[in-house]
């Protein structure tokens, strides 16, 4: 839906217009009061011109289309670009017109077709701000370096022909600045400029972004008053979304706010807060998202399994269940093996009976098999080497097997990890493995003096290099831990 604000001396000729199409009037609503605007797409109609109106939600390209005459052809041509219909928009406009070249460019960004040099040097003749949405979203036929961009999106900020316009191209410049994880000078630019911002829909675009940047700056341990702070401009901004009747942009913010309340360690709302994601994309029937946010709310559930709350283990089983009904083997196998990965985490902790123990023993298997099916050597050798780490660590717990030495398994499993795992490329991943490797090690039997001094000395050797790759005080005294240990081993052998 479409709303033209205009004055009451071209109300008729704008209605007329309308009218010209049929059932057009269905889709277009005309006012001549701000306070009839119900419609977040909008034309507005003064001194004989449609002016320029910005998108601050994000529900179409960015590229402003300039102010031109108010003509029967030209309202039509912006109402059609406006409703997303651009086949028929270009039936209004001649091909020599600089407005043709407008909406060409503005068509090319909204479907992804190629931005031509042409095009290129057009938007650079009319319009900074255009120039720099272009170089940044478009499709472009050359190669453009990121320092080309910046410069284009300062030089749009610096030479805006007003403020709404200045903070509109300052909002997509943060865009890039996120990308680019320059969250320092994102946050300098909002407090530089927040003033400027008119309108309350430009007010709300800052705020929202500076809540994006302000989470990205948060490290451990969390500050309080900083975690406050991001969380109630997420969820202001989920509140004018909501108003606004953009349930699946609020349910995008709702996935990073349940986030932000799982760092302040509020359960409790950061689960109410996932579900009402969940219920919007439910309502919007858009799969891929819902998929998302429950696999979110899985994740948070398996989090606070580990930390205290064991009660969540199977809510996070069935949420995870949930989201394989998404991300299917065949449409998202990287999904699908990330999934498993967690279930046979999982499925490896959870807290049962010994008669229990088993059947969720042989889930954890069969889904680490699914990682590692996905998760090749030669393909994802990081991921291989973890998923490797963590089946052996698992192996290490389970009750014995019929069909296989459970220990034997694991330690083929560390040899993996350890040979993707080297010294020169994860120090920490390498240390972390053989200290779970020595773990196992001690738990194996030797038959054999012969054997437990191989043994001995291989334990040993690991130890040691563990205090060459890392300096975190935890790793070297279970490493120290282990050496004094093995001195005691070495005194029993040798007797």
């Amino acid at each position: 839906m479409l709303t033209i604000l205009t004055t009451t001396e071209h109300r008729e000729q704008v209605e007329t217009a309308i009218r010209s199409i049929d059932r057009l009037e269905e889709l277009v609503t005309v006012v001549t009061k701000a306070k009839g605007v119900a419609d977040l797409k909008t034309l507005v109609i003064s001194d004989a011109a449609v002016l320029p109106s910005f998108d601050w939600y994000d529900l179409e390209p960015p590229y402003v289309i300039p102010k031109v005459d108010l003509s029967h052809e030209h309202l039509l041509a912006l109402i059609f670009i406006k409703l997303g219909n651009h086949q028929k928009a270009f039936e209004y406009v001649d091909e020599d017109s600089e407005i043709f070249n407008h909406l060409l460019i503005a068509s090319h960004l909204q479907f992804g077709y190629e931005i031509s040099p042409e095009m290129l040097e057009f938007a650079k003749r009319t319009s900074p701000h255009n120039y720099a949405v272009v170089h940044y979203y478009g499709n472009l036929s050359q190669d453009i370096r990121r320092n080309e961009i910046k410069q284009a999106f300062q030089f749009a900020i610096e030479n805006a022909e007003n403020d709404e316009l200045r903070i509109f191209s300052l909002k997509h410049y943060l865009n890039l600045l996120l990308d680019l994880e320059e969250v320092d000078e994102g946050i300098r630019l909002i407090e530089k400029h927040g003033k400027l911002a008119i309108s309350e829909d430009a007010k709300f675009a800052l705020n929202l972004q500076l809540g994006a940047f302000l989470k990205e700056k948060l490290e451990l341990p969390y500050d309080t008053k900083e975690l406050e702070r991001v969380l109630g401009l997420q969820l202001e901004a989920i509140e004018r979304l909501e108003s606004k009747g953009l349930k699946t942009q609020a349910g995008l913010l709702l996935i990073d706010a349940a986030e932000t309340a799982n760092f302040k360690e509020d359960f409790i709302a950061s689960k109410e807060l996932i579900n009402k994601s969940i219920r919007y994309f439910k309502e919007e029937d858009i799969p891929e998202f819902l998929g998302e946010a429950g696999l979110k709310k899985a994740i948070l559930l398996y989090t606070w399994s580990k930390n205290g709350s064991p009660q969540y283990y199977k809510a996070a089983i069935n949420a995870f269940q949930d989201v394989l009904k998404v991300f299917k083997r065949d449409t998202h196998p990287q999904k699908f093996a990330d999934i498993h990965h967690n279930l046979a985490l999982i499925y490896s902790e959870i807290p049962v009976g010994a008669e229990e123990k088993p059947m969720w023993t042989a889930f954890s298997a069969s889904s680490f098999k699914e990682v590692l099916a996905f998760y090749t050597k030669e393909e994802f050798p990081y991921e291989y080497a973890m998923a490797c780490h963590n089946y052996a660590t698992a192996l290490m717990h389970f009750p014995p097997a019929k069909l296989h030495d459970n220990f034997e398994k694991a330690a083929d499993l560390f040899r993996e990890a350890l040979v993707v795992r080297t010294a020169d490329k994860y120090p920490f991943e390498r240390a972390l493995t053989l200290l779970n490797k020595l773990e196992l090690e001690w738990l194996s039997h030797n038959e054999g003096s012969a054997k437990e001094l191989e043994q001995y000395e291989a334990m040993k050797t690991q130890a040691e290099e563990i205090k060459t790759l890392v300096s975190d005080p935890d790793f070297v005294d279970k490493a120290d831990e282990h050496l004094k240990e093995l001195e005691k081993l070495r005194t029993l052998i040798k007797a």
